[in-house]
């Protein structure tokens, strides 16, 4: 008889063991745009997914999956609705037509070179207007992030003026930065940063318009030798996860992970950009390219041709019922002001 109680007893535990363990290890499956050596995977997302871990004496675990394993990026929101992937990162420049006011701070010439900077400003924006959220409100955001302003590279001709980018013919990804790239007289070839690298190497495009960030990455620098800085825009990205997922998480586990992600991650982010743009800037150089800052009437020339954009989408924003999308933009560009001091 004690041997068979024994026995229960044990039995009676590891069971207890293996259910505790299987209730309460939750794990997240969370698709990511980058490779595993991007910075932002090495230095941001995989340290967050450790200390979420840690922070929820391991309830709650991440499993990352790299380059767009689970959904293409233009399926984010709604792959992540649909428990396609349980979080990832929605870029709202994808669904203009459905995000349009998550895009305010992605128009000419809101955003800046820090993106440190950038950052703050759109989780500060997104985390006090509610019009914004709603945008967004079928998952659950946990921080926001943006990217250094996009410049101008090229690889043969050195680009000081409008002039001097007449008729180029220049690679832009989105409908905002093919409309800016138009608007100050290049030629534009619609295509992926994916292909870039190999447009360039035949080439079908004389430039590129891109943040710094990918360019080494992506080995795009390798064919650059000039680079045209003019601070043009920036794109914004979210980190969401699956609602229904969320709420199986405990609310104090859901503070410990808010606590870790928010206005803290969204400067890590920024940080971490800040210091791959800073990094690879500094290689270029080393390698002989040139880089050409805008002067301050040349500033005031660029914008004067970009910003019927931002007029655009102020129209575009009204005909969706926001009665009042001009105040967004004008406090989006006040608070870049203040947090660039």
């Amino acid at each position: 008889m004690k041997k068979i109680s024994i026995m229960t007893a044990i039995g009676i535990l590891f069971g207890s063991l293996m259910l505790s363990s299987s209730a309460y290890a939750l794990n997240l499956r969370f698709n990511v745009l980058f490779s595993p050596k991007h910075p932002l995977c090495r230095e941001g997302f995989v340290p967050w997914t450790k200390e979420v871990k840690k922070v929820t004496d391991g309830r709650v675990k991440v499993t990352m999956f790299y380059s767009n394993a689970l959904f293409k990026p233009k399926q984010a929101y709604d792959s992540i609705t649909s428990r396609a992937a349980d979080m990832g990162i929605i870029v709202a420049v994808y669904q203009r037509n459905r995000r349009i006011l998550n895009n305010v701070m992605d128009l000419p010439l809101v955003a800046g070179e820090k993106a440190v900077v950038n950052s703050i400003v759109l989780q500060e924006l997104f985390q006090t207007t509610p019009e914004m959220q709603q945008e967004l409100e079928d998952v659950k955001i946990l921080w926001a992030y943006m990217n250094p302003a996009f410049q101008l590279h090229f690889t043969k001709k050195r680009v000081e003026s409008l002039a001097d980018l007449k008729n180029l013919v220049v690679s832009a990804g989105g409908q905002t930065q093919s409309r800016i790239v138009e608007s100050l007289g290049a030629s534009v070839e619609a295509m992926p940063m994916t292909e870039v690298y190999l447009a360039m190497q035949k080439g079908v495009i004389e430039g590129c318009f891109l943040p710094y960030a990918p360019l080494r990455t992506q080995k795009i620098a390798n064919l650059l030798n000039h680079h045209t800085d003019a601070n043009l825009m920036a794109t914004s990205f979210f980190i969401g996860i699956n609602k229904s997922v969320w709420a199986k998480i405990s609310p104090e586990d859901q503070k410990a992970i808010e606590r870790i992600s928010g206005m803290a991650a969204s400067r890590k982010m920024g940080e971490i950009f800040d210091r791959g743009q800073a990094r690879d800037t500094k290689w270029m150089a080393k390698k002989g390219d040139t880089f050409y800052k805008l002067t301050s009437s040349q500033k005031a020339e660029w914008a004067e041709m970009i910003k019927p954009i931002r007029y655009e989408w102020i129209n575009d924003a009204k005909n969706k019922g926001y009665s009042n999308p001009e105040a967004l933009l004008t406090r989006a560009l006040k608070l870049m002001e203040e947090k660039s001091k």
